[in-house]
């Protein structure tokens, strides 16, 4: 067989690189391989022989033996009783081996700063300790507001819009576990001031895909946050902006602004290794 498929997958799996490829060195067996790990998609979770076989464009005995290796090895398994393999665990070793030594704040800031030049707004990454969140990341946005949040500034959960995406990424009995014996502090006349209160809250705000602050904890400030969640689905953290209520009009805050928090939640979330449908 030539090799000029597995140098057209090569040079698909090496999009980014801008080197010209060199036939000498190109493996063409490493190649097909790789190509038939990335023929698993999320609506293509197993897959016979001969299905991997079309998808990639090679004889059926040619892919017998890449099937065999890879299954040999890990990154394949096949469904017992059945012809059809899925995804093994050692391709999912490779993933969080590499997310795992991908920060926090590494992921996110990039994605902050975007969101504050296309808001307009400052923009937080936040995690939640015990009653408080603690904002470990920030970026001071082009308005007439000058944030006196900083990094390590605490503020209380049950009042903030990120404080409220984090609490409701807890189990009701957690939260209320938690405020079981709590002062509760009242910051405008929207702050639960009540056991009962939070819980309705939290059960509301569990709803939704984000959370809205119009003059929720500062009666000047609006604000929406959205979860962030990590690679085993759980919640990590927050972001969210904040700015003058006067910035924008309540509609196009709840809508624009708000669409463009919950895209970059996701967009940090993904770049944790995060995927869609694997929360709870």
């Amino acid at each position: 067989m030539s090799s000029k498929p597995a140098t057209q997958t090569a040079n698909a799996l090496a999009a980014t690189s801008e080197e010209e490829v060199d036939e000498r060195y190109v493996v063409p067996g490493l190649v097909r391989g790789l190509q038939m790990l990335l023929t698993f998609k999320q609506d293509r979770q197993e897959q016979t022989v001969a299905d991997m076989a079309k998808n990639v464009g090679v004889t059926r005995s040619t892919a017998f033996r890449i099937v065999y290796t890879l299954e040999l090895a890990g990154f394949l398994r096949r469904l017992p009783g059945t012809h059809r393999y899925e995804l093994g665990s050692r391709v999912l070793e490779l993933g969080y081996s590499f997310l795992a030594g991908k920060d926090l704040i590494e992921v996110a800031s990039p994605i902050l700063r975007q969101l504050r030049d296309e808001t307009q707004t400052s923009t937080h990454l936040a995690v939640r300790e015990g009653h408080e969140v603690v904002y470990v990341a920030r970026f001071q946005g082009n308005t007439s507001l000058i944030s006196a949040m900083t990094v390590g500034s605490r503020l209380p959960a049950h009042a903030t819009a990120p404080g409220r995406v984090l609490l409701a990424g807890l189990p009701l009995s957690e939260v209320v576990g938690l405020y079981e014996h709590f002062a509760f502090e009242r910051f405008t006349a929207d702050t639960p001031e009540s056991m009962g209160a939070l819980v309705s809250l939290v059960e509301r705000d569990r709803a939704q895909t984000s959370v809205i602050s119009w003059g929720f904890y500062d009666p000047d400030v609006a604000s929406v946050a959205a979860p962030v969640y990590n690679a085993a689905g759980k919640l990590e953290a927050a972001i969210s902006v904040s700015c003058p209520i006067t910035t924008y009009d309540k509609d196009t805050f709840s809508t624009q602004v708000r669409g463009q928090v919950e895209a970059a939640a996701a967009r940090i979330s993904a770049g944790l290794g995060y995927h869609a449908g694997a929360a709870g």
